[in-house]
């Protein structure tokens, strides 16, 4: 079961926005889509959460819709939210999602070349979320950003 996320990025967090030993958006983000089952299309969303004394990376994804008869669906507004270990990238739990607006649209950059535009390098900043709104009819990445050594967020948007 995929528990419902905090109310606000960073929420939760035990006074750090870096866990131990774990894999960086910049790092996993163009191989995950092909190498994880976490994912089942392109990535729309991503938010570093600590939940049960776990992190994990909550992921939103399109997915394909099938029917009784194992035929796919036109929904664009079909989707996957899955968390993973931060760690291992193992898929822990999964679940289906109603994706919003923005995160339907195509246009825009792809979450690994918007990652790659946040300025996320080691050892900061680190992203903690990655979310796709519309602003002014366009859909957009709002990334969020934790410096490492004070873990104040900082938000920037990339088109």
């Amino acid at each position: 079961m995929v528990p419902n996320p905090p109310d606000a990025v960073g929420e939760g967090y035990p006074g750090t926005c870096m866990p131990d030993e774990f894999s960086w958006p910049t790092d996993f983000l163009e191989s995950l889509p092909g190498e994880s089952s976490a994912l089942g299309g392109r990535l729309v969303g991503l938010r570093l959460e600590y939940v049960d004394s776990e992190w994990v990376w909550r992921l939103r994804s399109a997915d394909t819709k099938h029917d009784w008869l194992g035929e796919a669906v036109d929904d664009p507004s079909f989707g996957k939210e899955s968390l993973i270990d931060v760690r291992t990238l193992t898929t822990l739990a999964t679940h289906e999602v109603q994706l919003t607006e923005a995160e339907q649209q195509m246009e825009g950059s792809g979450a690994h070349d918007a990652a790659q535009l946040s300025g996320e390098q080691w050892p900061s900043p680190l992203i903690i979320e990655m979310a796709r709104i519309m602003e002014d009819g366009t859909p957009i990445w709002r990334i969020t950003t934790c410096d490492t050594e004070t873990n104040e967020q900082s938000v920037l948007s990339v088109k």
